[in-house]
């Protein structure tokens, strides 16, 4: 083929105000733009080599007045001239925004957006930047909603005008956001006294707070967010809330390792590792241009999985800085240690695929390979740790309580088969018994209910109502309507009684009778912003006139991952219905697709949902179409498909359950809990032939059994208020026991296992 030849074009024609909008996508957030501000306080720190211990900044939260609308500031001692603002700070999508203009050891590097996206998204009224710098100042903002900075109140009053006392001037300037010199003087005299400048970034009327800032939260994602981690190791972060200055400055969260993982785990990257899709080799040093990477993996003693989120990550860092990160639980690690490990990545080559909003890396072969390589080192050394803690038991140990375990599995599916018959009917399959009808009443309680805590963005769904007498029993509904507190946020549609999202931000939904009398509980809505969604189990197979629980995991813009999202959950077809909450309903044989999505981001891969013909169901039905099946963890039962020993931590609960057993239908009694093995051990008057081995081991079957019949039976039950679901659990429970031990007095008493 000859070379091509062809005459570009001498200009790039872009949508300046569509470009810029598509850029702040990823900034719709206080807890993700705040970050934004802080970082680049201390990039201006980094650029100017300032010494450590002027290393300041402020965060001012005020929640405002009636003559005066909330606010939220970030302060530091550094401040910009007029050609740093014109030259840099306005300029988007510039690769070099962070480093250009002085030194660069220490900066964390971006595309200068997002401080600029914070301000121009997340206030209603305007943002604005004060700021000095050799005695002269700028004033320079945005209005709320726009994208077009400009000088405050015009170009000849709020450009280079001269400041002759910077005191003075910054006084000033924190008296508008309800704080002064003398206030912050304790934590930042020592910087004033040094600074030539400083600059005040403010954004008025918050967006989504019209309740007030939630000023605790926002400080406590600070802490946890993977942006601040250089930033607060870096400079002194420290706050102001409605005046007052708190004592101290802000930290990262304390990190204790685990008993053998004290030091961090250092892993040479190699020159060349595997894209697990097209399995070509790929160079992590792009041949030799770059130096060889390190994985750095840490320990924690105790579970980040709900408390840590914000740390349970793989950060990634390059010549800039950070770049982006991985969270563990999204790695392929197939260990219950994954939730006590998190680590750091520096890989120099990995900078060219740091994204706009430094999150996620920008999907490459190479970006791949290293995320495969990250999982298989974790799980080598979470391995380690499960090797360390392995019960080893002899044979007779083992086959003693597999004996047990089976027998307990066989009683488990002669019970359920007679407990799930009489939920469903005849057969196991069709519509429960009616229900007599609720006595007519005069209400004094409206009780209502939501599912979910969050939903997502033009979502509709229905919230539950329950009403009841002055003596608490529940009568008959009457005429209400429903009501929300942030109309702009969700709105109840009154003729169809079901709530629609609208925008993102915080409300409360609650009923009132007609008359106005009674008025129900508020109960809080949270309209997120999801990023991604992954169905879990992505394959399933149910009976006809049975169901199953799907779960969408949502990636949120402020880095949660959470499945307590109310979404829009659709069927191709009229083989199984799903509910609003991610409930399958098997209605005729066939194979369809399950979808979750809001109006801005879909579920990439679909659910596909298998239904089979309704029949008996049995132990020897296949995996995840009969009967879950019991298996003890450690080295007592072994997986079925990998035929290895499954370990699992202390941390983890007593009947486990990962997402690859849920798919199996497969429970694991967690040989590891505390409880387990102390009865499991023979050294303390206990073990496997003990009665409380035997009590412990039956009571983890009846929880099993439990928690089918809740959802598995005719009822939705995800609809249930916290009580109802504790009093219909303590029933069921109540009922299991009462039959475990009418049929299995002899095993809890003598060992003899049931036929």
């Amino acid at each position: 083929m000859a070379k091509f030849r062809y005459t570009p074009d001498q200009d790039v024609k872009v949508h300046e105000e569509g470009a810029i909008r598509l850029l702040c996508k990823a900034f719709q957030s206080h807890e993700d733009g705040l970050p934004e501000w802080l970082k680049n306080s201390s990039d201006a720190y980094a650029r100017e080599d300032t010494p450590e211990a002027e290393r300041i900044i402020i965060v001012l939260f005020d929640s405002g007045r009636l003559s005066r609308p909330a606010s939220i500031s970030c302060l530091d001692f550094s401040g910009m001239t007029t050609e740093m603002i014109e030259e840099n700070f306005r300029v988007w999508a510039d690769p070099e925004a962070a480093i250009r203009g002085g030194l660069s050891e220490g900066v964390q590097g971006g595309h200068g957006n997002g401080g600029k996206c914070y301000m121009s998204q997340m206030f209603e009224d305007c943002s604005f930047l004060h700021s000095v710098k050799n005695g002269r100042g700028n004033r320079y903002g945005v209005e709320g909603g726009s994208i077009r900075f400009g000088y405050i109140p015009d170009r000849e009053t709020g450009r280079q005008f001269p400041v002759p006392n910077l005191r003075q001037e910054l006084d000033k300037i924190l008296r508008e956001v309800n704080c002064n010199l003398s206030i912050i003087q304790r934590v930042a005299d020592m910087a004033v006294e040094k600074a030539n400048g400083f600059t005040l970034v403010t954004g008025i009327s918050p967006k989504g707070y019209s309740r007030g800032i939630p000023i605790e939260k926002l400080i406590e994602g600070l802490q946890e967010h993977p942006q601040m981690i250089s930033t607060i190791e870096l400079c002194k972060v420290y706050t102001v809330i409605n005046g007052k200055m708190m004592a101290k400055a802000l930290a990262l969260p304390d990190i204790q390792p685990m008993f053998g993982g004290e030091e961090p785990r250092v892993i040479l990257i190699p020159d060349i590792i595997k894209d697990p899709i097209s399995c070509e080799e790929v160079s992590t040093t792009d041949d030799g241009a770059f130096q060889r990477g390190t994985l750095l993996i840490k320990t924690s003693d105790k579970s980040m999985r709900w408390k840590k989120k914000g740390r349970h990550n793989v950060i990634y860092k390059a010549r800039s800085g950070y770049i982006g990160q991985v969270p563990v639980s999204e790695l392929d690690i197939q260990s219950s240690y994954r939730d006590n490990i998190y680590g750091e990545c520096y890989l120099e080559s990995l900078e060219m695929f740091k994204t706009n909003e430094r999150r996620k890396l920008a999907d490459s072969p190479l970006t791949r390979a290293v995320e495969a390589f990250i999982s298989d080192e974790i799980q080598k050394y979470a391995k380690e740790f499960e090797n360390r803690d392995r019960k080893r038991y002899d044979r007779e140990e083992k086959s003693a309580i597999s004996k047990i375990n089976e027998a307990l599995d066989r009683w488990k599916n002669q019970f359920l088969d007679e407990m799930l018959r009489g939920m469903w009917g005849s057969g196991g399959v069709g519509p429960p018994p009616p229900q007599p009808p609720l006595p007519v009443g005069k209400p004094a309680i409206l009780e209502v209910n939501l599912s979910h805590s969050n939903a997502g963005l033009g979502v509709a769904f229905r919230p539950t109502i329950k009403f009841f007498d002055k003596d608490g029993k529940r009568i008959r509904p009457v005429a209400y309507h429903w009501c929300s507190e942030d109309n702009n946020v969700a709105i109840v549609d009154q003729d169809l009684m079901v709530v629609n999202t609208f925008a993102f931000g915080q409300t409360r939904i609650w009923a009132e009778t007609e008359n106005g009398k009674v008025r129900s509980n508020a109960v809080p809505l949270q309209v997120v912003r999801i990023l991604d969604i992954a169905i879990s189990p992505r394959e399933i197979e149910i009976a006809v006139g049975t169901r199953q629980k799907l779960d969408a995991i949502c990636q949120l813009a402020n880095g949660q991952q959470t499945s307590d999202v109310y979404l829009e959950w659709m069927s191709n077809s009229d083989i199984a219905r799903v509910s609003s909450a991610g409930l399958v309903f098997g209605f005729a044989p066939g194979e369809t697709q399950v979808i979750a999505a809001d109006d801005k981001c879909q579920a990439k891969e679909p659910a596909i949902v298998k239904v089979v013909p309704g029949k008996g169901r049995g132990p020897g039905d296949k995996p995840g179409k009969g009967y879950p099946r019991v298996l003890v963890s450690g080295e007592i039962d072994r997986d079925p498909d990998t035929q290895e020993y499954r370990h699992f931590s202390k941390e983890y609960p007593p009947i486990a359950q990962d997402p690859i057993d849920a798919e199996r239908n497969i429970w694991w009694i967690n040989s590891a809990a505390p409880l387990a093995q102390l009865y499991l051990d023979s050294t303390k008057d206990y073990g496997y032939d003990s009665r409380e081995w035997r009590m412990y081991h039956l009571e983890r079957y009846i929880d099993v059994i439990v928690q089918i019949a809740l959802t598995h039976g005719p009822t939705e039950s995800e609809s249930l208020s916290v009580n109802d679901w504790i009093m219909k659990w303590g029933y069921q429970d109540a009922q299991i026991q009462a039959a475990a031990a009418a049929d299995l007095r002899e095993f809890i008493a003598t060992g003899r296992l049931p036929e």
